[in-house]
């Protein structure tokens, strides 16, 4: 999340509770150089009311949540990032933000193979990292993805035991290409490798909201 001028924000966040958003932003232990640990949280100022349309994501909570998401599992991804590919963040800017989809757009993407992923980067002239705390999603066809203004909406899969949406990464960077080219796969943080660092920073355990709203 990026505030750009005329005090806009330019960006994506999930809610864990009534106080706080999960994004991706320059915090943490941040590494410009590769985007590792892209993720913050923001304490709202007014907490949010709750109801049928605006409900808590929960974070990963048990053991085999916190290895991080599956290869081929089917997660959600929503927000109002363009949807031409070909605007440039400068575009954004100068519109006046028109350009960004005034509709909640989602997209449903399966979990790559950390290894394809990892090496469909590195094959690439320029300075890709894929870390350990990110991981993959997209089609090796392209056609659909996330794309500019999306960074920091939770990349979410849902339990299939307890029918909860588990936010288990965050829209974080691509290659250069056009968002949804072949073989450009999305990069998101893996949310499993920071709980207990977002538990420490808000004082508080998420998975006390989880359990009653997520």
């Amino acid at each position: 999340m990026e505030m750009i001028p005329n005090d806009k924000w330019f960006g994506s966040g999930a809610l864990l509770s009534e106080s706080w958003v999960l994004t991706a932003a320059h915090e943490h232990a941040f590494d410009i150089r590769n985007y590792n640990h892209d993720i913050a949280l923001v304490k709202l100022k007014e907490k949010v009311t709750m109801g049928p349309y605006v409900m808590p994501v929960c974070l990963p909570q048990s053991g085999r949540e916190l290895e991080g998401p599956e290869p081929n599992t089917l997660g959600l991804v929503a927000g109002w990032g363009i949807s031409n590919p070909n605007v440039t963040v400068d575009e954004v800017i100068s519109s006046g933000m028109r350009t960004l989809s005034h509709v909640l757009q989602y997209v449903k993407l399966p979990v790559v193979l950390h290894a394809e992923c990892k090496e469909s980067y590195e094959s690439r002239s320029g300075n890709y990292s894929v870390t350990e705390n990110m991981f993959c999603a997209g089609y090796y066809e392209g056609g659909k993805d996330t794309c500019l203004g999306d960074s920091g909406g939770a990349f979410v899969i849902q339990d299939l035991e307890t029918q909860r949406w588990v936010a288990q990464g965050l829209v974080s960077w691509g290659g250069p290409e056009e968002c949804g080219s072949k073989q450009v796969y999305g990069v998101y943080t893996k949310v499993s490798n920071y709980v207990d660092w977002l538990q420490e920073k808000s004082g508080w355990t998420f998975k006390d909201a989880a359990n009653r709203d997520g």
